[in-house]
């Protein structure tokens, strides 16, 4: 897929993405750790490097030797509830992660990916900070960069609308529906797994998309 409508509407080939491909390798090279390793291990990496709100707000102490509370928002960026689930996000960051990291460079893409991980787990902490459900996957980080390639990328063909008094740009609609599609496919992939939509932090998924949508709207600014 060439990307349309990007600073200017030039198409281009992008170059090759280093980190985009390094995040692939790195949370591969860890589902396979864990599927060899088999159910215990993976159980007990998911309880002390996965994200469970209720350790970050104090609530819930963890077990000795546990990765700390607030390394858990980055450590559970590459843990990934089996093979479904990793292919599902990996697709898309291979998809939409080599034109963001073309555009924004590579430090800026990894930024641009790990804060959209770290804010996204922050909202769904500051939403459900009693929970001690585990939120793992790196569906925050990527909808980050849903959030980058929206704007710098997607050719809006949908009209401004006023609602509540509020004028909202096509631009901003159509990063909506790049958002809307993301949470329902996570859904899906949630349904897959049998464990429905409760399965799916969907405010990891809104926090990480608007981390995104902000700074490619300062890196835009940056490049002309």
């Amino acid at each position: 897929m060439k990307p349309e409508g990007g600073l200017g509407g030039a198409s281009f080939a992008p170059p090759p993405a280093v980190i985009t491909g390094a995040i692939v390798v790195l949370c591969v090279l860890v589902e396979v750790v864990l599927t060899l390793a088999g159910p215990s291990l993976r159980g007990a990496v998911g309880a002390n490097a996965a994200l469970i709100p209720a350790r970050l707000t104090g609530v819930f102490v963890a077990r000795p030797g546990a990765f700390p509370a607030v390394a858990t928002l980055l450590t559970s960026l590459f843990l990934h509830a089996g093979w479904l689930h990793l292919i599902v996000n990996l697709t898309f960051l291979l998809w939409i992660g080599r034109h963001v990291e073309a555009v924004a460079g590579h430090l800026r893409f990894a930024a641009i990916y790990l804060l959209g991980g770290i804010a996204g787990g922050l909202l769904q902490v500051a939403v459900a900070p009693h929970s001690t459900d585990q939120v793992i996957g790196a569906s925050g980080a990527i909808a980050g960069v849903f959030g980058a390639y929206a704007v710098l990328f997607a050719r809006s063909r949908l009209a401004a609308r006023r609602v509540l008094g509020v004028t909202i740009a096509g631009e901003v609609l159509t990063a909506g529906w790049y958002l809307a599609t993301w949470i329902a496919l996570q859904l899906l992939t949630g349904l897959a797994f049998n464990r429905g939509g409760g399965g799916i932090a969907i405010w990891t998924h809104i926090g990480g998309f608007a981390v995104g949508l902000v700074a490619s709207h300062l890196l835009v600014r940056r490049l002309r």
